[in-house]
């Protein structure tokens, strides 16, 4: 029986933590918020007065029975192949985050990532003005560790990358400054950089240019491809808390790396370096940030 609320309302408990009702509330929200000129050839299908997408509208661009495409929408968790997700997905317009909720609910698992398109690499002027705002050294990464846009901190402390012209993983591991100017790079840095480059390559083990960068980091770094022969990784289990070498010179300055996607840019990483104690041109927080040093080994720069 329905309870009364505190505002005197009829309330009924709702399903929340079943993934079949999860998974049927949203295919149900995807398909309705459809138009027929959304679907291909939608012309060749029978009149009809309603112009609402139906279910056997969408079981005929993916191409299975409605009765297979009616299972999933009502929640009936099953052994769905990649390519008959893949094609609801299409069919019904969803984005990545859709298709990958698609995934986990269905199937329980993550998606193969599909390979990202130039345009979600493209760093908007917004981007740029959030970037330069930062009052510590702040990068914009894309998703090949390519730099596309840095701070006038970061310039003053990693002057060689250059946006557009550097890539971080290539000089991290290919070019001798980095080696000095990063603090215990074969203990601290080194680990945490391939875990998120071998992260990147499992989420999309199709992209060209992310093993492209793979086989040159392991040609030219003899640890670096020892660890990737020997200690497979994709956790970060380094420390929070590393040091850098401003220019790579002088005491190291204890530091947290910290990363966001800015949203609607799928594409890009935005990596902020705090310093964990004041430094000139930088602002320091507090050495027991805990939410940084979660987000620290997501992408360390």
């Amino acid at each position: 029986m329905p309870d009364d609320n505190a505002l005197g309302l009829l309330t009924r408990p709702l399903p929340i933590g079943k993934a079949e009702a999860e998974l049927s509330a949203l295919l149900r929200a995807w398909r309705r918020r459809l138009k027929l000129d959304d679907l291909p050839d939608f012309v060749q299908y029978p009149h009809r007065r309603r112009r609402t997408v139906s279910q056997d509208d969408i079981a005929r661009v993916v191409g299975s029975t409605s009765f297979w495409y009616g299972e999933l929408e009502r929640g009936r968790l099953g052994r769905y192949s990649d390519d008959f997700l893949d094609r609801v997905a299409e069919a019904l317009h969803l984005n990545e985050a859709e298709r990958e909720v698609l995934y986990r609910l269905a199937v329980c698992r993550q998606p193969v990532r599909r390979a990202r398109s130039a345009r979600s690499d493209e760093v908007s002027r917004t981007v740029r003005r959030l970037v330069s705002a930062q009052r510590c050294p702040a990068l914009i990464l894309d998703s090949t560790f390519t730099v596309r846009a840095r701070n006038t901190q970061a310039e003053a402390w990693f002057p060689a990358l250059i946006p557009g012209n550097a890539n971080l993983m290539r000089w991290a591991f290919i070019r001798p400054e980095a080696r000095r100017q990063l603090a215990r790079w074969e203990e601290d840095w080194a680990p945490s950089l391939l875990a998120q480059l071998r992260m990147a390559h499992a989420r999309e083990p199709g992209h060209r240019a992310l093993a492209q960068l793979i086989r040159e980091v392991t040609a030219a770094n003899e640890h670096a491809r020892w660890c990737w022969e020997n200690e497979p990784n994709v956790v970060d289990t380094g420390k929070a808390v590393r040091g850098i070498r401003i220019r790579g010179e002088g005491t190291p300055v204890r530091v947290e790396v910290i990363t966001c996607s800015p949203l609607g840019h799928p594409g890009l990483t935005m990596v902020i370096v705090v310093p964990v104690e004041p430094v000139d041109g930088a602002e320091a927080v507090p050495a027991s940030t805990s939410s940084a040093s979660a987000t620290a080994r997501d992408c360390a720069a």
